[in-house]
């Protein structure tokens, strides 16, 4: 495969940005398909696919699709991706990858027993600071990492109370939406190995999580402590604290262009400073990004892309065992705070 033909499964903000990111990349889209032909069309347009459908299945169907970018709400990712494999396509599946434990791992025991590729649309870990990070990690100039502190928060859409995010049935709040961010950060650093978790929150009156604070220890590891908010805007900052020293991610650092090593001198309190700084790719002309930075969704295409030529089923950068422990710790959190989805059973969330 030399470079796989994409299919959209999804019309909305997010699947603007990543096909932005695909034709970028310099990818080729084959196919957009949504709930409707209309919007389907109008991304198609946007994007120059070679063509829009009115339905998902129609898309899964495609013989000219190879890769499936699952871009639909949370709710929709486990049918959606599901649908794909089950035609025989290689997914990337927005994050989260699934509303829960259970249902991410019925997505990644399909994928294997179809031999297909699947990855959670995890964009952060692919952009070069975020490498550059694991670089200096694993090489130990710093030591061995002992804590992460990091927070995402940002005012959400109160004036809109039928917004996805205040809608359980969408599995709305902060966690699944921006803490997830937090945590692929601790697990990046710490591994995929199942921590103990200590959670506490804010929920509005309906039950969303609209603020959550997260404890997590690795106890022969280290620690990580986690704020995630939609009531207020933080720095959006993360520090890696090692035996020799730290590294600060600057924000927004779940989409990050400039970090800093602070190097221990051997003097308590002085410190070597080197700064890293890796700008957003331009896009492709014509095209435009709804979110902030999303010029980055360029790095993840690669990856997968990348993946794909080597006919890898999973991303050695994101595996999906870490994609699992992730939705395992926030399952836990959820238990904890008490945040329930009307879609899952009484036995969904174990």
């Amino acid at each position: 495969m030399e470079r796989p033909r994409w299919g959209i499964l999804g019309a909305g903000n997010i699947c603007n940005d990543f096909a932005a990111g695909v034709v970028t990349a310099g990818g080729s889209i084959s196919a957009v398909g949504a709930s409707s032909l209309s919007k389907a069309q109008a991304l198609a347009d946007k994007v120059k696919a070679s063509r829009a459908v009115g339905s998902y299945e129609e898309l899964v169907a495609d013989p000219d699709v190879d890769v499936v970018y699952v871009g639909t709400i949370h709710t929709m990712h486990l049918p959606h991706a599901r649908m794909a494999l089950n035609a025989g396509k290689h997914v990337v599946c927005e994050k989260p990858l699934a509303v829960n434990e259970k249902e991410a791992q019925e997505l990644v025991d399909l994928a294997r027993a179809k031999g297909l590729f699947l990855m959670e649309a995890m964009w952060t870990r692919f952009f070069p600071v975020t490498r550059k990070v694991q670089e200096i990690l694993a090489s130990g100039e710093l030591g061995a990492p002992k804590s992460v502190q990091a927070d995402f928060g940002f005012i959400g859409p109160m004036e809109d109370k039928n917004h996805r995010l205040w809608d359980l049935n969408c599995a709305g709040g902060a966690m699944l939406d921006i803490g997830i961010y937090l945590v692929q950060l601790a697990t990046m650093v710490f591994g995929a190995s199942m921590p103990s978790v200590q959670s506490t929150a804010l929920l509005t009156p309906e039950g969303v999580d609209h603020e959550g604070a997260l404890s997590l220890c690795w106890s022969d590891k280290g620690s990580a402590s986690l704020l995630f908010t939609l009531r207020a805007t933080t720095p959006e900052h993360a520090v890696i604290m090692c035996e020799k020293g730290y590294i600060r991610l600057h924000g927004p650092a779940h989409t990050p262009e400039r970090m800093t090593v602070f190097k221990s001198s051997g003097v308590r309190g002085k410190f070597e400073e080197q700064d890293f700084d890796f700008p957003l790719p331009q896009l492709r002309p014509g095209l435009t990004v709804i979110y902030p930075s999303s010029e980055g969704m360029m790095y993840q295409v690669l990856a997968a892309e990348k993946c794909l030529k080597e006919q890898k089923l999973e991303c050695p950068e994101y595996p999906l065992e870490e994609s699992l422990t992730v939705m395992r710790i926030m399952d836990a959190y959820r238990r904890q705070v008490g945040v329930t989805y009307p879609s899952e059973s009484t036995c969904t969330v174990s």
